[in-house]
């Protein structure tokens, strides 16, 4: 059958571009087009008519990508029409009037491309990323991976273990003779440097899915130090209740943030006093819990004899506006901020931006962002640290077996064997035009 769908978001807009993949989408524009001789990959002025009445309902643009040269790896036509709920609306009822056209499902023409394999999984799962990307690291790390920086190593390390395989079954073949007293160590010696590339990769993995998902930051301190103001203030909003009353803030409030280029999620947490508030004493606990999770503290204080200086805190004195004394950020050690007056935020700023650098001192462009590929790659491993522990000599088949099941990971990493569990669960995640 041959798809289609609005492949921009709707509403009001200046233009929107219908999709269609399959068999029948050339036949589909010239039934609506009333025009034949489209040349590929060039865009062509249309009217848009309705295939049963023939009565004009927009012009615009078409332009016909001739399969395998598409993105599915089909014949596929792209409609780009007026935009507005009603305009792609009509267009829509028209292509459903046509015979063997049917509307896609969620992913749907990322899955052909996938089934056609134009793509990967790993690039399928970048092409998501960069989709929902928010920040400018994240779009520029999901384009390696759509690029297929993932694939070309994982597909590396395949190469490499069925050569390996290769090398042993040759051996193998000459069964009436003696393997070569050498064979086993060089074997190991090729295992060893991929399982220590592979454990070099996956100990990545935290900081990749740090940049997928956000580098979390707390804002903890007693009620009333300013923890709500500030986070307002970052936010650029009104996200969290600001009142002189303590324990106003019961529940963590999270805000999402752009700092350097990386996605940032900066928590608001209920003040840290002894309560005997039931509800409050949840929050506190929350609050507990959000700074066990988190990968950046800031400590806020109004008063300067309760600071405690701790490793890994950020600590804030806020309020310095009203302070008696002029507050020096050598005498302390801290921060000196007034959140009213606007004072020292910019070099708050400065230092949260360098904590969360620090933390990406280097970010390669095949680091692992979903979880998936440090369970998968975590598999290959353990697999591997088998094999070596197996005498080769005596036990040649065992050994092949553990790389052959290297080998086989590799592929449910990439989507070339037994995959189906991951893909609805994957598509399902793409809007119903891609």
């Amino acid at each position: 059958m041959t798809i289609y769908a609005l492949s921009t978001s709707p509403g009001a807009a200046g233009l929107a571009v219908i999709r269609l993949s399959g068999p029948r989408a050339l036949e589909a524009l010239v039934t609506l087009s009333n025009r034949k001789n489209f040349i590929p990959n060039k865009l062509t002025k249309c009217n848009f008519t309705h295939p049963d009445t023939n009565n004009l309902l927009d012009s615009g643009l078409a332009v016909f990508f001739e399969g395998p040269k598409s993105f599915t790896g089909e014949d596929v036509v792209e409609l780009h029409i007026h935009g507005g709920h009603i305009n792609t609306s009509i267009i829509l009822s028209a292509l459903s009037k046509i015979k063997y056209l049917r509307t896609a499902d969620q992913g749907e023409f990322t899955k052909r491309a996938f089934i056609n394999n134009k793509v990967d999984l790993t690039e399928i799962e970048a092409l998501g990323d960069l989709i929902n990307s928010q920040t400018e690291k994240q779009h520029e790390q999901a384009l390696f991976h759509m690029s297929g920086s993932l694939s070309k190593l994982y597909f590396s390390w395949r190469k490499k273990l069925i050569e390996i395989t290769a090398l042993i079954e040759a051996e193998l073949d000459f069964a009436d003779e003696d393997l070569p007293s050498d064979i086993s160590k060089n074997v190991n010696s090729k295992i060893n440097f991929l399982i220590s590339d592979m454990q070099s990769h996956i100990d990545e993995s935290n900081q990749g899915e740090i940049l997928r998902e956000g580098f979390k930051i707390a804002i903890i301190g007693e009620p009333n130090v300013g923890k709500s103001s500030l986070i307002n203030h970052l936010a650029k909003r009104d996200v969290a209740i600001v009142s002189d009353i303590a324990g106003t803030t019961r529940d963590a409030i999270e805000v999402n943030l752009n700092i350097a280029g990386f996605p940032v999620i900066i928590t608001d947490t209920a003040g840290l006093r002894d309560s005997t508030d039931k509800i409050e004493k949840l929050g506190i606990d929350i609050a507990l819990t959000k700074i066990k999770e988190s990968n950046l503290v800031i400590e806020i204080f109004t008063n300067p004899k309760k600071i405690k200086l701790k490793d890994n805190y950020i600590s804030v004195l806020n309020k310095v506006d009203l302070l008696n004394k002029e507050i020096k950020q050598d005498d302390l050690n801290v921060i000196p901020i007034s959140v009213t007056e606007n004072v020292g935020i910019d070099q708050l700023i400065n230092v949260i931006e360098e904590q969360v650098k620090n933390y990406f001192p280097k970010i390669s462009q095949t680091i692992p962002t979903h979880a998936r590929y440090k369970i998968s790659v975590s598999k290959i491993i353990e697999s591997l640290n088998r094999a070596i522990k197996i005498d080769l000599l005596n036990n040649t088949e065992l050994v092949v077996e553990e790389l052959r099941s290297g080998i086989y990971e590799i592929g449910r990493l990439t989507g070339t064997v037994d995959v189906e569990e991951y893909l609805e669960v994957i598509f399902k995640e793409f809007c119903i035009g891609k």
